[in-house]
C-alpha cells in the first residue's frame, strides 16, 4: 500500500459523531514553546478551550499532524535508526474526542480498541502479532519514579487489558506497565489531564525471536490534577481528583504503521521517503532527516509566520551540524524538490525550498570563519 493511500484511509475512516476536521498545526505554536509540535491535540484545544481541562463543550476533531521530536533525531546516528525519522505524521483514526461530560470509557475504549484492531487486520496485520503494554497500576510516586511525591493509588487499567483480549490479542502479547509510558501524567504549562495509555506495537520479527515497532498510541482521561498555589508549575502538584469531563483518542504514526504494511525493512524506505535518499545516499540518515526536518520547519516558519525561541534555535543548529558540507546549493535544491514533489499533499514546502537553503548557506559561511 502506498504512503498516500494509507494516510487517505486513515483520514476517512469513520470517526465519531459530530467530529470535524481540521488543518494540522505548526510545527511551532505556543502549546510546545520550548520544541517542536510533539503530539497530536494541543494547538486546537487551546485554540477551542484555552486550557486543557474542565472543557466548557464538545469538540471532536480529526486531522493529520506534523511532529518533530528532537529525541528522535538523537536516535539516527545509532542501530536503532531503521525506525525513527527528523519529521512524522501522527493521525487519529477515529477522531481527538473531549467531552464536558465524563464518558462511559468501558463502552468507548472497547469501540476504541476494536476499531484499531479491524483497520489493522484490514491492512493484513493479524492481532496475534498485536503487542499492546497497560498501566497495572500503583501509587503516583511509583508510577512517575517520584516525579510527583503524593500517595494515590492508581487502579490497574482493567479497561484497555480485557478489550484488547476481548478483540483477538492474545493474552501473553499484553506487556504490563508501571510508569508513565502507560500512566498519562503531564503538565504541559498549565492543568492537564490524566488518565491511561497503552502503546500497540506490532511484531515485524518470528514468534521465536520478536521485533517489536511501536505504531499506535491509545489515551483516554481519568483524573485531573489539584494545586496548592499556582497551577503553572509540576510541582505545585498534590494529589488527583476524578474528571468530570474526559477525553480519549487512537493516534497512529502513519510512515510505521506503512513500514509494517509493507514489510519494508526500515522507515526511510516509505515509498515517499526513498526517492530523497536514493538521490542523497541511503547511508546517510542523520544529516538526511535533519535536512528533512528543517525543510519542514522552515516551511511553517514561511507559511504560517511562526516566531522562533532561543529554544528552537538551539534544536535547529543541532539539526544545520548535521547537514552535509559537502553539498553544495544546488545539491540541496534538488534534494528539496525531491522531498517536496513526493509530499503533494503538503504544498507548503515549495515555500520554504529557498529559506531552507539560505539558512544552511549562512550556517556553514559561520562554521568557515
Amino acid at each position: 500500500m502506498k504512503y498516500e493511500t494509507l494516510r487517505q484511509a486513515v483520514k476517512n475512516y469513520p470517526k465519531y459523531n459530530g467530529c470535524v476536521k481540521v488543518e494540522r498545526s505548526p510545527l511551532i505554536h505556543r502549546g510546545f514553546p520550548g520544541t517542536f509540535n510533539l503530539s497530536f491535540n494541543e494547538k486546537h484545544w487551546l485554540d477551542e478551550f484555552g486550557r486543557y481541562t474542565e472543557f466548557s463543550h464538545d469538540y471532536i476533531f480529526s486531522t493529520v499532524q506534523s511532529c518533530i521530536r528532537p529525541d528522535d533525531i538523537l536516535k539516527l546516528d545509532t542501530p536503532d535508526a531503521w525506525k525513527y525519522l527528523g519529521v512524522f505524521e501522527l493521525a487519529d483514526l477515529t477522531g481527538m474526542m473531549a467531552f464536558t461530560d465524563r464518558p462511559d470509557h468501558n463502552k468507548l475504549q472497547r469501540w476504541q480498541v476494536r476499531n484499531l484492531i479491524d483497520f489493522l487486520e484490514n491492512l493484513g496485520i493479524s492481532p496475534d502479532r498485536v503487542h499492546a503494554s497497560y498501566c497495572s497500576g500503583g501509587k503516583v510516586a511509583d508510577l512517575t519514579k517520584g516525579k510527583y511525591s503524593f500517595d494515590f493509588d492508581v487502579p490497574e487499567d482493567e479497561i484497555s487489558r480485557n478489550a484488547f483480549i476481548e478483540n483477538g490479542v492474545p493474552e501473553s502479547n499484553l506487556i504490563p506497565d508501571n510508569s508513565r509510558d502507560t500512566f498519562l501524567s503531564l503538565h504541559l504549562h498549565r492543568p492537564t489531564p490524566w488518565g491511561y495509555r497503552n502503546e500497540i506495537s506490532v511484531n515485524i520479527g518470528t514468534e521465536e525471536e520478536s521485533k517489536l515497532v511501536d505504531i499506535a498510541t491509545i489515551e483516554y482521561s481519568q483524573w485531573a490534577p489539584l494545586y496548592k498555589n499556582s497551577e503553572t508549575t509540576s510541582k505545585n502538584i498534590v494529589d488527583l481528583r476524578g474528571c468530570n469531563n474526559g477525553f480519549s483518542i487512537v493516534a497512529t504514526g502513519l510512515e510505521r504503521l506503512c513500514m509494517v504494511a509493507n514489510g519494508l525493512p526500515r522507515i526511510q524506505d516509505v515509498d515517499y521517503i526513498i526517492p530523497f535518499y536514493e538521490a542523497l545516499g541511503e547511508e546517510r540518515v542523520l544529516g538526511g532527516e535533519s535536512l528533512r526536518a528543517l525543510h519542514r520547519i522552515y516551511s511553517d516558519i514561511t507559511h504560517y509566520g511562526c516566531r522562533t525561541s532561543r529554544h528552537h534555535k538551539k534544536k535547529m543548529r543541532y539539526m544545520l551540524q548535521k547537514v552535509d558540507l559537502i553539498l553544495t546549493g544546488e545539491q540541496v535544491r534538488e534534494l528539496l524538490k525531491i522531498h517536496s514533489e513526493t509530499q503533494p499533499w503538503h504544498p507548503e514546502l515549495q515555500e520554504g525550498i529557498e529559506p531552507t537553503i539560505e539558512r544552511i548557506k549562512l550556517y556553514n559561511t559561520s562554521k568557515k570563519k
